[in-house]
């Protein structure tokens, strides 16, 4: 494996556990203090791209780099975080000299991804939501490389999403969805499906005692054919996978006829730029086929471009119901109050200028998860403060109301949280998620968009007595899993950065 691949791993999987952390104690071995820091002196524009030696990803950068040192970077960080974090008043103090910042290996030489991520995660806010879990468990770096590809809707894997449920010995991996992408050796073309059961991997299973060769190759780093074992309705099934960079397709659509009504289902994953055709193409089909409800699926939604999530809403809910309305206003910290702006409803694509069709709908229903996240939030908050009604069906969404500008440093892209949005009517604050009106399982023993699954029965259900009938749903259209599949909620094997919202211009 190349360096700059071994680098990536290593930054996701310290960022991911760095994040997780509570921080030091204030010792003189950590170096954090409860108390705020000072302001860092030099601002981020004095302090930008001067890079330490030993930092794997400048190469990757988005401007011109300059020499500097390990000490210019973690300063940039601490300038940073004062001029844009949300929550710049809570930033603890930090002595930059502490070991906890300056690690070395075992030449010796110093550490400079863990240092950096480090004085990254120990400036965020101790703060807590009323539930007792962190305000700010969003923040995150990421290196740039695989942020740009990201953001673009590229994705190094086998074109799908799985669920984790269990632990230890118990531990399985469900495949939760097959995105439609037809690249041989991705999951779309070997015939994979949704609730499929991954038993084993080049010969090696999750529960191995050493399990670092499945894990590696269940989240490659690098492209390349595996062998896997599957387990569907209890027979196992062998297929060779192809780990490739593929833009996926991050919204699909159809028509489903049921109780005497055609509904437009339209199943949509990421606010990505590989998203907007195709939800364009739902637009025009929905308006065109005269559809009586539409069921938006946000359940595997975690956010992205928030731009996408406002001309989404408008063409959900027409021209008469948003002109001149907000879909979000974006509020940043104290020293940063001029830049506080109402974002309205867009009419056009963000990528192409494109105008989407308006389907006029004032009821929408939407199925959600605790993987609908940041925009996902956004785009319901933002309906419902135009008086549109929208009936939330599945899981507690994940609380993200915040957002921000991502800002690369050296080749890494930081995302201090840095704004909070609100909708037209000043409601917002969903830190600890938007629950949903009827509660329903996802189980992967059905297909999605099959009547019988469980969140959209329940909305067919919904639409035809009113209430919410999650348990009787199933029974109403004669639904019974057929595999079995786990009915519980799992998470989705996702980085936590990729749940976020963001806007496009810094």
């Amino acid at each position: 494996m190349s360096r700059f691949k071994t680098g990536i791993v290593w930054l996701l999987t310290v960022v991911a556990i760095a994040l997780s952390a509570c921080g030091g104690s204030g010792d003189a071995h950590t170096g954090v203090s409860p108390e705020p820091g000072p302001a860092p002196g030099p601002g981020s524009a004095e302090l930008a791209q001067m890079c330490a030696k030993g930092n794997p990803f400048v190469s990757s950068a988005a401007t011109t780099t300059r020499e500097g040192s390990l000490e210019d970077e973690k300063r940039w960080i601490r300038a940073y975080m004062d001029e844009r974090y949300l929550w710049y008043r809570d930033i603890p103090g930090l002595d930059l000299a502490a070991p906890r910042y300056n690690p070395l290996d075992g030449q010796g030489q110093p550490l400079v991804l863990e240092s950096l991520v480090n004085v990254f995660q120990d400036s965020r806010t101790p703060k807590l939501t009323l539930s007792g879990s962190r305000v700010d468990k969003f923040s995150f770096m990421i290196d740039s490389y695989s942020w740009n590809n990201f953001s673009a809707g590229q994705d190094l894997g086998y074109g799908w999403m799985l669920r984790q449920t269990g632990t230890g010995a118990d531990k399985r991996w469900q495949v939760a969805y097959v995105y439609p992408t037809p690249q041989a050796g991705l999951a779309f073309a070997e015939g994979i499906l949704r609730g499929d059961e991954i038993v084993s991997i080049d010969g090696y299973t999750a529960q191995d005692s050493s399990p670092g060769p499945f894990n590696q190759a269940l989240s490659p780093s690098q492209p390349g054919a595996h062998e896997f074992v599957l387990l569907r309705r209890g027979e196992r099934i062998r297929r060779t996978l192809v780990a490739q960079t593929v833009e996926l397709p991050q919204a699909e659509h159809r028509i489903i006829s049921a109780n005497g009504l055609r509904w437009g289902y339209l199943m949509f994953n990421s606010h990505v730029r590989s998203a907007e055709q195709r939800l364009l193409q739902a637009m025009r089909d929905f308006r065109s086929q005269g559809i009586d409800e539409l069921v938006l699926d946000l359940r595997y939604n975690g956010g992205g471009y928030l731009a996408i999530a406002s001309a989404l809403a408008n063409a959900i809910a027409g021209d008469e119901r948003t002109r001149g309305r907000v879909f979000e206003q974006t509020r940043f910290n104290d020293k940063r109050s001029e830049k506080n702006f109402s974002m309205g409803f867009y009419g056009t694509t963000l990528f192409t200028g494109q105008a989407y069709t308006r389907l006029n709908l004032s009821r929408l229903y939407v199925l959600t998860s605790q993987e609908t996240c940041s925009a996902s939030e956004s785009l319901i908050n933002g309906l419902r403060g135009v008086d549109v009604q929208v009936i939330q069906i599945g899981g507690t969404t994940c609380g993200k109301p915040y957002g921000f500008y991502p800002q690369d440093n050296c080749g890494i892209t930081y995302a201090a949280m840095e704004f909070e949005g609100v909708n037209d009517k000043g409601e917002g604050g969903f830190s600890d998620g938007i629950a949903p009106g009827c509660v329903a399982p996802d189980d992967l023993g059905f297909a999605l968009a099959d009547p019988r699954e469980p969140l959209l029965a329940t909305a067919i259900a919904h639409r035809q007595g009113g209430v919410c009938v999650p348990n009787s749903a199933r029974n109403m259209l004669g639904s019974t899993s057929a595999t079995g599949a786990d009915a519980g909620s799992g998470p989705l094997l996702r980085p936590d950065w990729q749940r976020n919202k963001f806007t496009s211009h810094p």
